[in-house]
């Protein structure tokens, strides 16, 4: 059986502008909404407070948490 294609089509929108030294901007304050893989945009995460190497496995959990919630909120992981 032949593959029929997509079920829809879409134009993407490059962001490489043939200037490489300059690199590329996603989000230009952290007010500005992103998001990726069909995700809602949202505003950039709160500070997640740094652990140390004394860190309890309470503050470990939570930081890790904290990093998955805004991985999940931007649409990069399920």
């Amino acid at each position: 059986m032949a593959n029929p294609g997509p079920a829809t089509t879409v134009t993407p929108n490059y962001l490489f502008t043939g200037d490489a030294s300059n690199g590329d901007l996603i989000g230009g304050s952290p007010s500005n909404l992103v998001g990726f893989h069909g995700a809602t945009p949202v505003v950039q995460a709160g500070a997640i407070t740094a652990i140390s190497n004394s860190a309890t496995g309470t503050e470990i959990a939570t930081a890790v948490n904290a990093i998955i919630t805004a991985l999940k909120n931007k649409g990069l992981t399920a």
